[in-house]
């Protein structure tokens, strides 16, 4: 074999060799990340939709989606049941709906009743003062009582007749959302703010999933007054969320308020 084969030979080796130790890098790949069954909607399981169509997720056929809509002649909820979200239309389902807004949850069955997605904290009132119209009452009073929107009123027209500030009950007063006007809602009674607090697992659950403000712990004002006695008096009461327990407090001390509104 002459040199000039020897040479070119050699140098083809010596390509190949270096090729095969070093070969061209492979083009990164973008990869779309895989969608998850809650992004997709599937939150719940077959039990949550006993009695409906189950539509199962293709990813984990545990959970699935399914619509719990029910609108009568009136346009309402026919059977809600605790925890349900309520819509801006009135319709109610236990998973949220493309095309539906989310205005609160249920609490109450009996009487119809939904929690705003949001709260604050303010006074029950600016200053020290008693409103004729509305009755003081004792813990086991304020326990049985319902009419939280006909409280709210009193303060408002009390307020407006004398010029006097009340935040909690003009929040609740003038709180709106997309379906319903200022004056719809309301601060809760005593026993709308208890049922809140014995359903506040179900109802923080469903905050969660429709990107409301869950229920914290601490102190939540009704609408009602204490039983005002001496020295103690000018006092409203309130419902203390992290262990249930009935208290009253000075109107000027700034508590959770959550409007709700009756259906």
């Amino acid at each position: 074999m002459n040199l000039l084969l020897k040479r070119i030979l050699g140098a083809s080796f010596a390509f190949a060799a270096f090729s095969f130790v070093n070969p061209t890098p492979a083009k990164a790949q973008s990869c779309a990340v895989a969608p998850t069954c809650e992004s997709l909607g599937y939150t719940l399981t077959e039990a949550d939709c006993e009695g409906h169509n189950f539509l199962k997720c293709p990813f984990d056929t545990s959970v699935g989606y399914c619509d719990f809509g029910s609108i009568g002649n009136s346009g309402i909820c026919d059977n809600p049941a605790i925890g349900d979200i309520l819509f801006s239309d009135k319709t109610c389902s236990k998973a949220p709906l493309p095309g539906k807004t989310p205005i609160g949850i249920v609490f109450d069955i009996e009487f119809r009743k939904a929690i705003a997605l949001d709260s604050t904290e303010l006074e029950w009132a600016t200053e020290d003062f008693d409103i004729s119209g509305l009755v003081s009452t004792t813990t086991e009073d304020v326990k049985s009582m319902w009419d939280g929107k006909k409280y709210t009123k009193t303060i408002i027209e009390y307020s407006q007749t004398n010029n006097k500030s009340f935040p909690a009950a003009e929040y609740a007063q003038n709180y709106s959302t997309k379906g319903t006007k200022q004056g719809d809602w309301h601060l809760p009674a005593g026993a709308e703010l208890q049922a809140i607090y014995d359903n506040r697992t179900i109802l923080n659950g469903r905050l969660y999933s429709v990107g409301g403000t869950e229920i914290p712990t601490g102190n939540y004002w009704n609408s009602s007054h204490w039983a005002s006695i001496s020295y103690i008096d000018r006092q409203a009461w309130l419902l203390d969320f992290s262990n249930g327990s009935w208290d009253n407090n000075y109107y000027w001390h700034q508590f959770n308020v959550r409007p709700i509104l009756s259906f």
